[in-house]
């Protein structure tokens, strides 16, 4: 069994407002690209990059809440891709366990743990929405 990420039932709320706002912004932004062409794409793209940058942050001060400045958190072990901090952060960003732990904190209605799968698949049909717009031309 790993470390919990959460502290308290505070903690995980304020966490799934979080990562709650990212999903959002990110699939509002991929809607807005599939919808933009031209200058006006290019500048929504831009602005997606510096809201997803921005709303990160949280979660990159969680993840070094966590690992603070642990050198062993930093390297990479051999014939891996990405080191402990980096594999944290995916797992704040979009993993179903973080996601399911806060659920389960806050005592809420299990359907929600289902809410990770649901912006992925709402991802890939938003990527898909992009493509159709820009090359169905």
């Amino acid at each position: 069994m790993t470390d919990p990420w959460f502290e308290d039932a505070a903690d995980a709320k304020q966490y799934m407002g979080e990562v709650g706002r990212l999903w959002v912004v990110w699939l509002v932004g991929l809607g807005a690209l599939a919808v933009s062409q031209g200058g006006v794409a290019v500048a929504v793209g831009v602005a997606l990059l510096i809201a997803m940058f921005v709303l990160m942050s949280p979660l990159q001060q969680r993840v070094h809440a966590r690992y603070g400045t642990e050198r062993d958190a930093r390297k990479l072990p051999p014939r891996a891709t990405l080191t402990a901090r980096e594999r944290a952060l995916r797992q704040l960003t979009y993993g179903r366990r973080p996601f399911a732990e806060a659920v389960e904190m806050r005592g809420l209605w299990g359907g929600w743990k289902a809410v990770p799968w649901v912006v992925m698949a709402a991802t890939l049909a938003a990527a898909a929405a992009v493509a159709v717009a820009w090359l169905g031309d």
